[in-house]
């Protein structure tokens, strides 16, 4: 059970805070037990394990793991790929039957799908991810037998990773887009020859092409990437800025639609000038703040459109609403005519040749719940298509109401947030909030740890970490706050740590983290660059623009030569270089060295920090004096003849012991005394203090000698009981 110390605030003077990911702590009101899975009298709707509930309109199939894409045959027939943890390949839906089967199962496939040809004899063009294959099937008997071949465009060592496809109809070519070699390359439709490649931006999501050029959404650059195909290769390039995290793209004559995941937007393109013409923000709440660099908050995930076949209305797929916004194009503007219900988490729309029926992918279908009987969630969660009658005027506005009925919007207890108001003068000092510790606990539920706490809104059934084997989670649970209704759309670590520590986890991470996990792709997921970790967005971000100090111990960091190093630019300078981050072979019943420790005996000392002047505040919560008795252990007393020179220093440092910085600065690492404070320590034997140790535990003792004061310092203290350790 990997955790984490994520960070730490420490505001100047009066108030402190500190943080680090969902760290569990003391009671709250036992409320009525909802499981996610099918609600009772609902109606048929789902309540998922994040809150929301979902009840998708039309019929549903269910199909494999996270489908990213589909398509619709002349003959009917939809087609659908399947790219999450489990088998990926292709599936036919048969809409007439609602029931869906393998048409071909291969080891890896991401997202391309495209057809080209005439009715009955529709040629099927699809993306083989990180096998760096594309595939083609082409039928050899009308909607029943399909003849399949591919064709390799690089060793599977080398770094494509083929996505979105596109057929450049006239040119006898397929654009197949590398979206980890930021390229795309161009087959011939006939022999599956290479016909070249040209460079695009970064991290290529899909394409599409028209008559004379094709348009590739660099999902990393905000950019549209246009390929000129007049002059053949090699190809030129120009590039449209469109708006953060562009993916997927729509043509209708003169005018080019992407979808703007990272914005809640849809921005509609000139093709004539190149220009974004207008933006159009589809999200349940049109209030959401304007951020300066997007549209707004970022949240709805717009990651998927389609249009209808008259090319007046235009479908918008909502992953992070699951709902799919239906959207009148007018010549000069575009509105939302209203939202049609989906299943979780809708990553693909389509209509029928005749427009008469919506087809939408659901990644994560029809929600998930307990798995007692160890299905990985990889595997718990499947996909699943919505086919959907169009609706008119009137059912739109019911399936309007219906969206807003099921997302959290309808709960009448959220209400604004704004500035906190001061506690009540009859509760005193005591009750500012001065420190808050933020832990993260990965890889576990609430019920698996606290399922036990009878007064918690848990099930004990699932309680396989109960008290007996987290008696410090539990200690924490009861002295502090118990946090039974807090519910995340997180599934691995991958997308929980961003849920833990910015509320969000956006469609590059959704979208890849299963493919990463099934070892399809590797890991990129905090590269740092704005695509996986989006800057300014963070917790501790949030905390530093409030002035608040913040200490990061372990969260976002790799671990290279005794040296620990972040790649997400908000945790540089702020991060413990020494205290060990995901280290599988550290076991929680293992503190860790002394710098680990740093943050677990802080916490104790507090108390005694607070008489600390102001003038030591920017320095860490170390006391002139302390002494207290733990559970299981012996007194532990701290004992200080004259200050020491504690001084902030920065995180960059070498070594955990540095000599003090001179100069201010507005963040940093732990403070730490000067070199020449370093202490000396020496073991001797002692007698066995209370609780299950050792017979010959030892007393470390402690002498240093500071310069600055002219005096000696001396620390004795007994070691921790095993059952005062804070588990981490």
């Amino acid at each position: 059970m990997a955790a984490s110390l994520a960070t730490a605030i420490l505001p100047s003077m009066r108030k402190t805070a500190w943080l680090a990911a969902p760290a569990l702590v003391g009671l709250t009101l036992v409320a009525t037990r909802l499981v996610p899975g099918p609600l009772r009298g609902s109606g048929g709707a789902t309540l998922l394990p994040s809150g929301w509930r979902i009840q998708p309109a039309g019929r549903q199939v269910t199909v494999g793991t996270l489908p990213l894409n589909l398509v619709v045959t002349d003959d009917g027939l939809v087609f659908v790929t399947n790219n999450g943890y489990g088998q990926n390949g292709l599936m036919r839906v048969d809409p007439a039957t609602g029931t869906a089967a393998w048409l071909l199962r291969v080891r890896a496939a991401w997202l391309g799908l495209a057809r080209a040809g005439a009715r009955g004899a529709d040629t099927l063009w699809m993306s083989g991810g990180g096998r760096n294959r594309v595939y083609r099937l082409v039928p050899s008997r009308p909607g029943t037998r399909w003849t399949t071949d591919s064709v390799v465009l690089a060793d599977t060592s080398d770094r494509l990773f083929l996505g979105g496809v596109a057929v450049l109809r006239g040119r006898s070519l397929v654009a197949a887009v590398g979206n980890l070699s930021d390229s795309v390359y161009f087959i011939e439709t006939t022999t599956l020859e290479r016909r070249g490649a040209a460079a695009v931006g970064h991290r290529p999501y899909t394409a599409v092409a028209d008559a004379g050029r094709l348009y590739v959404s660099d999902w990393g650059d905000s950019t549209v990437s246009v390929i000129d195909l007049t002059g053949g290769p090699p190809y030129r390039r120009t590039a449209w800025f469109v708006g953060p995290h562009p993916s997927a793209l729509a043509l209708r004559g003169g005018d080019l639609f992407v979808a703007l995941a990272g914005s809640n937007g849809v921005a509609r393109i000139d093709l004539a000038t190149g220009h974004v013409i207008e933006q159009l923000t589809v999200a349940l709440d049109q209030r959401a703040p304007a951020r300066k660099d997007s549209l707004s908050l970022a949240g709805s995930d717009p990651n998927a459109l389609a249009l209808s076949p008259d090319g007046r209305t235009l479908y918008v797929a909502m992953a992070g609403n699951n709902a799919v916004a239906v959207v009148r194009v007018g010549a000069r503007s575009m509105r939302v005519a209203g939202l049609i219900p989906a299943g979780w988490y809708p990553t693909a729309v389509a209509t029928s040749p005749d427009g008469r029926t919506l087809y939408v992918a659901n990644g994560k279908g029809g929600g998930s719940g307990a798995n007692p009987d160890g299905t990985y969630i990889g595997d718990v969660i499947t996909g699943s298509v919505s086919i959907v009658p169009v609706p008119d005027s009137a059912a739109l506005t019911r399936y309007t109401a219906r969206v807003y009925a099921l997302s959290p919007f309808s709960n009448a207890r959220l209400r604004p947030v704004g500035p906190s108001a001061p506690p009540p003068a009859t509760l005193g000092e005591s009750f500012r909030v001065r420190h808050v510790v933020y832990v993260i606990r990965e890889n576990r539920t609430y019920d698996q740890v606290f399922g036990d706490v009878a007064q918690g809104n848990g099930d004990a059934a699932l309680a396989i970490f109960n008290d007996s084997v987290t008696p410090n989670a539990h200690a924490m649970a009861r002295r502090w706050v118990l946090f039974d209704n807090f519910y995340v759309e997180g599934e691995v670590s991958a997308d929980g740590h961003e849920w833990s520590t910015r509320a969000f986890a956006n469609d590059y991470n959704e979208k890849t983290w299963p493919q990463i996990y099934s070892d399809r792709r590797d890991w990129d997921l905090t590269s740092g660059e704005d695509l996986a970790n989006r800057a300014e967005s963070y917790l501790w971000d949030a905390a530093k623009r409030k002035g608040l100090w913040v200490v990061n111990f372990g969260e976002m960091t790799t671990d290279e030569a005794d040296t620990i190093r972040t790649n997400i630019a908000g945790l540089r300078g702020i991060t413990a270089d020494r205290y060990p981050g995901f280290i599988m072979s550290i076991p929680d019943t293992v503190t860790g060295p002394r710098p680990a420790r740093w943050w677990p005996t802080t916490i104790s000392r507090w108390g005694a920090w607070s008489s600390v002047s102001a003038a030591r505040r920017s320095g860490p919560p170390w006391p002139c004096s302390r002494s207290r008795t733990t559970r299981r252990t012996a007194p532990i007393t701290w004992t200080r003849t004259a200050p020491c020179c504690w001084l902030p220093h920065p995180s960059r440092a070498a070594a955990w012991w540095t000599a003090p910085s001179t100069r201010p600065a507005r963040s940093f690492a732990p403070s730490v005394p000067c070199s020449a404070c370093r202490p000396s320590v020496s073991t001797t034997p002692a007698r066995r203090p209370s609780g299950p140790r050792s017979p010959r535990a030892p007393i470390r003792r402690r002498s240093r000698r500071c310069p600055t004061a002219g005096r000696s310092t001396s620390t004795t203290r007994t070691p921790f009981g095993p059952a005062s350790r804070i588990a981490i």
